[in-house]
């Protein structure tokens, strides 16, 4: 009877993560995000554009990145550049035939001159191995990470030094679905927490039609290489808290409105002078 019930208890939630995975009935339009200081009143507005779902552009006043994908649908390449200085920071995106990311490409600049920045992910069974090396270092390679793998998500990564000697580990945990901790159990013992609402995610969305159906370990392996994509969007529901034990990281919390499909409407952010309101459209 015990076994049955476990079993019963299985199915459900296999169910439960299919059902989260299987909504593609929604679509994101537009995304608008007006930064104000609130002692000077100046104001920053950033707009996220979408065509069929998919991330095509985020723009603010002098800056534009715009998105450009493969003939799968996954992100290929994007550029981000001033319009008035001629300024320009490409990314590119690699996957082999089973769409996992194989390598990413940053080229931009660093004090004064031009870097190209590689990273290579090499996967063996349930291991990813990334090496990280820079056209104006001339070290063998800048950063090497072993990441290992649970059910499609990264749950343990593992910085690595030239002789290959652990120097830290992390610990990323999860619970229905979504990121809850980053804890470093080895070097940095700092653990960062991710606190969530009962809603359906409007982030997920954007990762999950930028990457397809990898995208959990991607943006995994992109997050800190690119800020538009962080460790807590591949998560079920909507971010409401971030805390660390870290004392430079500051807290910071998101109120959020829904429209009638459980999706965010808005959310509002305060970050000491700083109001950031964010609007959510869909198609």
């Amino acid at each position: 009877m015990k076994k049955n019930l476990l079993a019963l208890l299985g199915f459900v939630f296999i169910f439960y993560v299919q059902a989260q995975e299987s909504d593609v009935s929604i679509k994101l339009k537009q995304i608008t995000s007006i930064e104000t200081n609130t002692k000077t009143g100046e104001y920053i507005t950033k707009k996220y554009t979408f065509q069929d779902g998919k991330l095509a552009s985020i723009k603010t006043s002098d800056i534009i990145q715009s998105f450009f994908y493969n003939s799968n649908g996954y992100l290929e390449r994007t550029v981000r550049e001033n319009e008035m200085s001629g300024w320009k920071e490409v990314a590119t995106y690699e996957y082999d035939n089973r769409h996992n990311l194989i390598k990413y490409v940053n080229e931009y600049e660093e004090g004064g001159k031009s870097v190209t920045k590689t990273i290579t992910y090499k996967y063996d069974g349930n291991k990813i191995r990334a090496i990280t090396k820079k056209s104006n270092s001339p070290l063998k390679f800048v950063q090497w990470i072993d990441y290992t793998l649970e059910n499609g998500r990264i749950v343990n990564e593992s910085e690595r030094d030239i002789n290959e000697k652990v120097i830290s580990n992390k610990r990323i945990d999860y619970i229905e679905g979504d990121l809850i901790a980053y804890k470093g159990v080895f070097g940095d013992r700092s653990t960062d927490s991710y606190d969530y609402d009962d809603k359906q995610s409007a982030m997920r969305l954007v990762v999950q039609n930028v990457f397809g159906k990898n995208y959990k370990t991607i943006v995994t392996l992109i997050a800190p290489h690119e800020k538009e994509f962080p460790l807590e969007s591949i998560s079920y529901h909507n971010f409401l808290k971030f805390s660390s034990t870290t004392p430079s990281k500051k807290e910071y919390q998101y109120t959020y409105t829904y429209n009638e499909m459980d999706y965010p409407k808005t959310h509002v952010e305060h970050t000491g002078l700083l109001k950031t309101i964010v609007s959510y459209e869909y198609e």
